[in-house]
């Protein structure tokens, strides 16, 4: 049996993955001045005094923004706003038939709505 915490698993990371965490990690130490800690947040509110987790309504505004920021396709900013899901070929396997499905019922919806897009 593999040593895995219960909840986590091993991840491989890319170049791009491992420069977003040192980012992650700088941002960390000019907020509180210090390292993370191991049980700590990557994604943390920098409006709050201590380290805490982003709640998932500012992730969802900051997801949006870099997507706009990015020029992602219109329909996909449009299902993140309507279902608050962001799916892609790595994670849409762990969502429920249900999530899955109002993702991509929120796509059709879109490109009905804006046929010349």
């Amino acid at each position: 049996m593999r040593n895995v915490r219960k909840g986590y698993r091993r991840v491989p990371l890319n170049k791009q993955m491992i420069e977003v965490l040192e980012e992650q990690r700088e941002r960390f130490r000019q907020r509180f001045g210090r390292d993370p800690r191991p049980e700590e947040p990557v994604l943390f509110d920098e409006d709050c005094d201590h380290p805490r987790p982003l709640s998932a309504e500012k992730f969802i505004r900051i997801l949006l923004d870099a997507l706009r920021e990015a020029n992602a396709r219109p329909e996909i900013i449009y299902a993140v706003e309507k279902t608050g899901l962001f799916v892609t070929d790595y994670n849409k396997y762990r969502l429920t038939e249900a999530e899955y499905q109002q993702w991509c019922d929120a796509i059709d919806e879109y490109r009905r709505l804006h046929p010349d897009n």
